[in-house]
């Protein structure tokens, strides 16, 4: 049973194009994006924390507000998808409400509370990100993917945002068709086309780096929330920061907001 279940794990990663070596942890790392419409308009700021292998943090902030969201997840390190997501709240003070909980059970079972409300999700597929996310995991999950000029399949799980309740949907299936070695913001990258059922064939393209397999840039014609009429995502600074200084850069970025 035991070289049963190594085999099992060895298929999966050789089908799903994960190596079983480990890139380089990423640890106390912040990436920070610029997010608009395709057109520039509509700007805001996305900081994401890597606080330490395997857990993720995402904060959105306008300037000018003392209000941002925040997005923690964890990831499986089995099979590099979102394991838990919280998202929550949070202002100028540091003052946090947690509105939603997503968790994913061994048999991909997803609970989801919004706020009073709760949900069952059966059958996650075996692979899958959230655009909503800004693609957060797909930059974390891409690291250990080990064929990246091969085709990459995976299926895109939401909030549905434009019905009431809101219900967790399975958006369908996306794929990356690597387009060859560009440069793209001062550096090497990898680009891709992106496009599928997923992004309701809206799609567009995504650069991830050449050297370090970080998520550069994106540009999607579909939305990923209210408010915007596309998506458009560009990494312009990569920072050091313990958790301290991260809880201070948050309530920075709000309280200089006027």
């Amino acid at each position: 049973m035991k070289h049963l279940s190594r085999y099992l794990v060895i298929t999966f990663l050789i089908l799903s194009g994960c190596s079983e070596i480990k890139p380089k942890p990423l640890v106390q790392k912040v990436f920070i994006y610029e997010k608009s419409n395709l057109d520039g308009s509509n700007k805001g700021q996305i900081a994401v924390y890597y606080e330490k292998e395997g857990k993720i943090e995402a904060f959105k902030w306008h300037e000018g507000h003392q209000q941002a969201t925040v997005v923690r997840a964890w990831v499986n390190q089995d099979d590099y998808t979102v394991r838990r997501f919280e998202a929550l709240r949070t202002n100028h003070l540091g003052n946090e409400k947690l509105n939603a909980v997503l968790e994913v059970t061994q048999d991909r079972t997803v609970n989801i509370q919004l706020g009073d409300q709760n949900q069952v999700f059966k059958s996650a597929p075996a692979q899958w990100h959230s655009y909503d996310f800004d693609f957060s995991s797909l930059g974390y999950a891409y690291r250990y993917i080990r064929n990246k000029n091969q085709p990459i399949s995976f299926n895109i799980l939401d909030i549905e945002l434009n019905q009431t309740p809101y219900n967790l949907k399975d958006f369908g299936s996306v794929e990356m068709t690597f387009l060859g070695e560009e440069e793209k913001l001062s550096r090497q990258v990898l680009k891709y086309g992106i496009d599928g059922p997923g992004l309701d064939n809206r799609g567009g393209y995504i650069w991830f780096g050449k050297s370090d397999s970080v998520l550069v840039a994106f540009e999607i014609e579909k939305p990923d929330e209210p408010g915007y009429e596309s998506g458009k995502l560009e990494l312009k600074e990569t920072l050091q920061m313990n958790q301290k200084e991260w809880a201070e850069f948050k309530m920075n970025k709000l309280s200089n907001s006027h």
